[in-house]
């Protein structure tokens, strides 16, 4: 059963046949919600991923900011709401995580991984940690395919993405925040996702930093091991993969990612996933 409205999309993961799991919900709010009640998830751990604007999460008596690639676990059985916030303005990913039954093993995982996954979520909530952009994709690529889910090959696919996203919080969570290199690594990702849609120039990111083009160059390669041009254009595709199962023409989706033409997109989509975007669109109505 799903709950659909205009801005915010609710599964219950239980009706897919996925194990270990209560709800999977999104929101993209063009304006400010009602606060969220005072309320508890018996026996569930909650994962929140802040895609962009502003959040605020009363757990207990302590207040939570989040903003755009912010992540917060809040932990089963506690207490907690906007407090005298409104939902705010943006978009958001949740995930809840039934704990009540060890048995009952996530995502068909064994009981000792499930455990262990268990125990890391609840070891890292109540804490505000930077996300990062594969989580974001990952969790896209779930809430499409549970949009279309009818097949064994989507209910294998929902249980690996769940755990890949899961997998990927838990290592982001164990980073060292306030180091300075992974300071700049955030406010490039958040300048990148606000500016999706057009052409990003290095220079750019490089003035994020307050360094020279070409120390900026040298600096972003040692640190991802890719040039600052191709690391947006990757992240352009992943976000392309996304949006052609959803908009109405591959101009269209070119256009709103800031390509010059639908051509050179169709080029910068083979040369990363191997495939056009038109036989990538096949492939994946196919698996539907």
């Amino acid at each position: 059963m799903n709950i659909n409205a205009e801005e915010r999309i609710v599964h219950f993961l239980p009706d897919y046949g996925i194990n270990g799991c209560l709800q999977f919900g999104y929101y993209k709010y063009s304006k400010a919600q009602p606060q969220l009640p005072i309320h508890e998830h018996r026996n569930a751990i909650e994962l929140c991923f802040c895609i962009k604007g502003e959040q605020h999460y009363v757990i207990g008596e302590e207040l939570f900011q989040l903003h755009g690639n912010d992540i917060l676990i809040i932990p089963p059985n506690k207490e907690h709401g906007t407090g005298e916030y409104p939902e705010d303005k943006g978009e958001l990913f949740w995930l809840q995580i039934n704990c009540s039954d060890k048995r009952d093993r996530l995502c068909n995982l064994s009981e000792e991984h499930s455990k262990y996954l268990l125990k890391e979520l609840e070891k890292t909530s109540e804490q505000v940690f930077k996300g990062a952009f594969q989580i974001k994709f990952i969790l896209e690529k779930l809430l499409n395919e549970l949009k279309s889910s009818s097949t064994i090959l989507s209910e294998i696919t929902i249980n690996q993405l769940i755990v890949q996203a899961i997998l990927e919080i838990l290592i982001l969570s164990k980073r060292k925040q306030d180091s300075p290199p992974l300071k700049r690594l955030n406010d490039i990702d958040t300048y990148i996702l606000n500016n999706l849609h057009r052409i990003i120039y290095v220079d750019e990111l490089a003035s994020i930093c307050n360094v020279s083009e070409g120390y900026f160059k040298f600096w972003f390669k040692n640190i991802k091991g890719i040039p600052p041009k191709e690391y947006i254009n990757r992240l352009k595709i992943e976000q392309s993969k996304v949006d052609l199962l959803k908009k109405d023409s591959i101009t269209m989706v070119a256009f709103d990612l800031g390509f010059s033409s639908s051509q050179y997109f169709s080029t910068t989509f083979k040369k990363f996933t191997g495939h056009t975007p038109k036989t990538y669109i096949s492939i994946q109505s196919n698996k539907a």
